[in-house]
């Protein structure tokens, strides 16, 4: 969490240094103004999504906007009351991510023209290669999503665990590369 606070500390004074950005112009929840945050803050799971929550300086939680299209099990979009920080929760998997921030930018809701956007997710790194808070290119994605598995009363002898890659044949292969 803290190379996430040092990430969001980074883009704030970033967008102090560019000059004013626009800032929600919407007079209360009611307005039928876009929002124009300066940062979004995207997360992929509920437990980094709530990590942004209850911080004095930005409560994303003042403003709940639900966003047609977004996942059921994450509806909402949550933004400071002047809308200036706002925060959404994709779900697990480059799926969700994708359909989620495909309905965010095609959105009537928000205006994203001059907006910051930071991904603020957890992952791992051999610590021979990185550090905590390195920013890096992987050259695989773990796909979770798309996988078939099977039961474990089921699965063959010699498979160590019962989740396939889908397109693969076995659990320590890689689908083909088309």
């Amino acid at each position: 969490m803290l190379a996430f606070g040092f990430l969001l500390g980074l883009a704030l004074a970033r967008i102090a240094t560019v000059g004013a950005l626009p800032t929600n112009t919407s007079g209360g929840l009611g307005s039928r103004s876009k929002i124009a945050p300066k940062v979004f803050i995207i997360d992929l799971f509920n437990e980094e999504g709530s990590s942004w929550f209850g911080i004095p300086e930005f409560n994303v939680l003042e403003r709940n906007v639900t966003v047609p299209g977004f996942s059921p099990l994450f509806p909402e979009a949550h933004c400071t009351q002047d809308g200036a920080i706002c925060q959404l929760v994709t779900g697990e998997a480059e799926i969700n991510a994708a359909s989620t921030i495909t309905t965010l930018v095609h959105s009537s809701l928000f205006d994203l023209t001059r907006t910051y956007f930071l991904i603020a997710g957890i992952a791992g790194i051999n610590p021979k290669v990185g550090t905590i808070g390195s920013v890096t290119f992987a050259r695989y994605a773990v796909q979770v999503g798309l996988q078939y598995e099977f039961d474990a009363r089921e699965k063959p002898v010699e498979f160590p665990t019962g989740y396939v890659p889908q397109g693969a044949f076995a659990p320590d292969q890689f689908p083909p590369i088309l």
